[in-house]
């Protein structure tokens, strides 16, 4: 659509400058002196190629740009189907690029970096040129809330906690309020990368010379279904701006009851649409899809990481190697003693397994939520602070990993020095019979709902025989029947660690996208 009036050659939107550059000559232009040039009005509509993924039915549109050879929201690489001169009738505002596509993938680069054990294939096959420029569109809202409430305090004191409750007063408008309007966009991603208010003070009119070089998306889901959306954002940020102005006031609030009743007192409305820029890659993973997804104004970016489970296997081997050296060197290792220490592994293992799953089921819980299946406000307030929780852990993506690593380690040798020191057989007894108490308590919830997994039998089974051999002593305290049930816990251990594993790659996946199934409003 802009041609370098020096050269004739194609005109792209330059981020660092702001304006039109010439790839060929290096000439720039204003955003004013293009509109001006091909003598555009304001709100005027103009024609885009359309760009259709015969996968998933993803749509995109373009302005300058070549026909794109792979999708970005289901990762195929395919040849985008091309329909030419469709209208587009653009949004009243834009915020431009900010951030470039090296700063970007160098920013995914260090995320990256925290974790060893992250999934070789993003480090090895994603380059800058796998991320893409889109304009994502987005529905804004102002919105009002005027009432009271009480919220709910603890304050703890030496010893002692107290407990009280605030009645606190609310009467506060906001404008901006902003959420994602293609339903290409998943939701929680939208979320997860949200515009700050500063980010808000660079929204500019809209021009399609804002487009040029980059992709955009089209707004396809009806305003008012994000109208609960907009009001639980206002109460939100209202108690955000209310709390911290309570005097003499040290506690630690919970807002859930305040939120839900001052919910039928909180208004909004559409304000209109504007045009907010990311940077989007997408990798195929088997059946599901890992996305990497930075906003390109303030930088917060959002990435599915999994781990690759082979290096995590090799590192664990390694970290075992290591441990039976430490451990033969300063310990006296005997069978009841190795027994135990298997069977806190096991328990070990379980707690974080379990911990999983209801991360998942989390998940399902706040997808049920953005689809509208419920609009509990204690829902979605619960799921937006998930969200953002989420996103902070990713700022130190391995760290803390690496730091309950060595901590477990040090906890561990520590704990087997003071157990190699009991010499009266009777503590692992008692203990043995305990710790499988333990087991058989965590596995119950699960097994309620499903049949238990393969590596959580093995383990209970082993446990239960071991605490047997322990109580009852059948075998005349002979070792090897001892060493025989620690190596079947071990391998129910083993078992449930590469379910973790999987558990925690499905986590960090996205269902392939189907856009043609799909009305709008929903976490794909």
């Amino acid at each position: 659509m802009y041609s370098c009036p020096g050269c004739g050659s194609q005109m792209l939107f330059d981020i660092a400058g702001q304006q039109l550059k010439c790839g060929r000559c290096d000439r720039t232009m204003s955003i004013e002196e293009a509109d001006e040039k091909e003598a555009r009005q304001a709100g005027s509509s103009f024609a885009v190629d359309v760009l259709t993924c015969p996968t998933c039915g993803a749509e995109i549109r373009a302005v300058n740009t070549a026909a794109a050879s792979f999708c970005s929201y289901c990762g195929s690489s395919v040849m985008l189907e091309k329909q030419e001169g469709q209208e587009f009738v653009p949004p009243e505002t834009v915020i431009p690029f900010q951030i470039t596509r090296e700063q970007c993938f160098e920013k995914f680069r260090n995320m990256l970096k925290g974790s060893f054990c992250a999934d070789h294939r993003l480090k090895k096959n994603i380059s800058a040129e796998d991320f893409r420029g889109i304009y994502v569109p987005y529905h804004t809202y102002s919105g009002s809330v005027e009432g009271s409430a009480t919220v709910e305090g603890s304050e703890t004191k030496g010893d002692t906690s107290y407990y009280y409750k605030t009645r606190i007063h609310l009467n506060h408008h906001y404008t901006g309020i902003m959420h994602d309007a293609s339903r290409e966009m998943p939701d929680n991603i939208s979320e997860a990368i949200s515009i700050s208010k500063d980010a808000r003070d660079m929204v500019r009119p809209f021009s399609p010379a804002y487009l040029s070089g980059f992709y955009a998306d089209v707004s396809d889901t009806d305003p008012d279904y994000y109208i609960p959306y907009a009001r639980s954002e206002t109460i939100r940020k209202g108690l955000e701006d209310t709390l911290p102005t309570l005097e003499n006031d040290s506690c630690s609030y919970s807002t859930s009851a305040a939120e839900k009743a001052l919910m039928p007192k909180a208004q909004a409305e559409y304000t209109g649409d504007t045009m907010l820029p990311v940077w989007f890659m997408s990798m195929k993973s088997g059946k599901r899809v890992l996305y990497a997804v930075q906003n390109a104004v303030t930088g917060e970016m959002w990435a599915d990481i999994p781990m690759d489970i082979s290096r995590f296997v090799l590192v664990t081997l390694a970290l075992g190697v290591a441990l039976y050296f430490l451990f033969n060197s300063f310990l006296t290792l005997r069978p009841e003693m190795v027994l135990i220490a298997a069977m806190l592994l096991a328990i070990f293992a379980q707690i974080a397994v379990n911990g999983r799953r209801s991360k998942i089921g989390e998940k399902q819980l706040a997808e049920a939520v953005v689809r509208g299946e419920t609009v509990d406000v204690d829902d979605r307030m619960s799921k937006m602070r998930k969200l953002e929780a989420r996103v902070n852990r990713q700022k130190n993506h391995g760290i803390f990993r690496y730091l309950g690593a060595l901590g477990t380690g040090a906890a561990s040798v520590i704990g087997l020095n003071l157990i190699s020191g009991l010499d009266n057989v009777m503590y692992f007894r008692w203990g043995s019979l305990i710790l499988t108490v333990i087991m058989a308590f965590l596995l119950i919830p699960w097994g309620k709902q499903s049949k238990l997994p393969v590596g959580c039998l093995i383990t209970l089974v082993a446990m239960i025989a071991g605490t047997v051999i322990l109580l009852l002593d059948p075998f005349h305290s002979a070792d090897t029947p001892v060493y025989i049930v620690t190596l079947a816990i071990m391998a129910g251990v083993v078992w449930e660690s590469l379910t973790l594993l999987r558990l925690y790659n499905k986590s960090c996946s996205n269902a392939l996208p189907q856009f043609e199934t799909h009305t709008g409003g929903e976490l794909l």
